[in-house]
């Protein structure tokens, strides 16, 4: 009866559901979660039987049997837990299952941010998907896939590429499909932007703001700007692109990697890469890494900083689409 009420006490407080009732599509899975989460609804009425299920649950605070570990996590093939002080645990299961534990007073949105990306990658790595850390959007029936660190300004360009006309496929976590004879696809998705204030104001999207990311930073969950509904399906891959800095040795424009650079850049990309490494052989990393280039371009796109120039790099992504085969 105890432990009862001290469950009920946290689905209360983060208005969460003992029973998993939300849908949601991520990473081209069908999700349903006790918990709302900030991403668009997936209310079309042919939605696939559910793949992954969000619950809130006791989590173990170790795994007595793992085969790689991190500062705050650890693995084996069939499960990954994340430990983070002052947040709560998180367990990932047989790429089916999702189990939270919060930390008293936990704030949800401090919650959820780690649901949907470090955690909901584990559980894509456990069903062998190949994941970037990236931003993407669709324009002509191609998707175009933005890489790069936090801060580097995927989301920013991904909006302002959707502004001018492209369809917004997914941000921050991108997993792409793909197998030996066949060319690659993004997976749909139905996460939103996440955009800090100074691009939300640069973009004219503050009627489009939601919650905070986290509570501490200034950043926000946004609706893309074509207010597109959820997609039915993935996207064939168009290109790949490395943003970086421009500077004296990298100046401005966009160059086409050798495929040498092009694999260590996918590699350096992955999403929560050491991650990736503990699950490569079920996910055969390289071998699908070489794939890839089979089909697709990766490009070196080094811009200025410079939101007040964003529509340049607009301009010149656009031009170079034209010229894509």
């Amino acid at each position: 009866m105890q432990n009862q009420g001290k469950w009920r006490q946290t689905l209360d407080m983060i208005g969460a559901s003992s029973t998993p009732a939300h849908r949601y599509h991520m990473s081209g899975l069908s999700v349903r979660s006790g918990i709302v989460l900030p991403m668009q609804t997936d209310h079309r009425p042919d939605a696939a039987p559910v793949d992954v299920t969000i619950e809130l649950g006791d989590v173990p605070d170790r795994l007595n049997e793992f085969t790689h570990r991190g500062a705050n996590w650890w693995s084996n093939a069939d499960h990954c837990l994340l430990i983070l002080p002052g947040i709560g645990r998180f367990l990932a299961s047989g790429g089916r299952q999702l189990t939270v534990m919060p930390d008293p007073g936990i704030a949800v949105d401090d919650l959820v941010v780690f649901i949907t990306g470090t955690v909901m990658s584990a559980v894509l790595y456990q069903r062998g998907a190949f994941l970037l850390h990236a931003s993407a959007v669709v324009h002509d029936g191609r998707a175009y896939v933005f890489c790069g660190s936090s801060g580097a300004g995927k989301s920013t360009l991904s909006a302002a590429l959707v502004r001018a006309g492209c369809e917004f496929l997914s941000d921050d976590l991108c997993s792409i499909r793909h197998s030996a004879d066949a060319p690659p696809l993004v997976e749909a998705d139905g996460r939103t932007l996440r955009l800090y204030d100074d691009s939300i104001r640069t973009l004219g999207l503050a009627d489009a703001v939601g919650a905070r990311v986290r509570q501490q930073i200034e950043k926000f969950y946004v609706e893309p700007p074509s207010g597109s509904g959820l997609r039915a399906g993935s996207v064939p891959l168009g290109a790949i692109y490395m943003l970086g800095d421009a500077n004296p040795t990298h100046p401005e424009g966009l160059t086409r990697l050798p495929p040498l650079d092009a694999a260590q850049a996918l590699l350096r990309e992955s999403y929560r890469r050491r991650l990736a490494l503990a699950y490569s052989a079920k996910g055969a990393l390289a071998a699908r890494t070489a794939t890839l280039l089979k089909y697709t371009g990766v490009f070196a796109c080094h811009r200025r900083r410079d939101l007040s120039r964003l529509d340049e790099g607009v301009d010149l992504l656009m031009s170079h689409w034209k010229g894509l085969s």
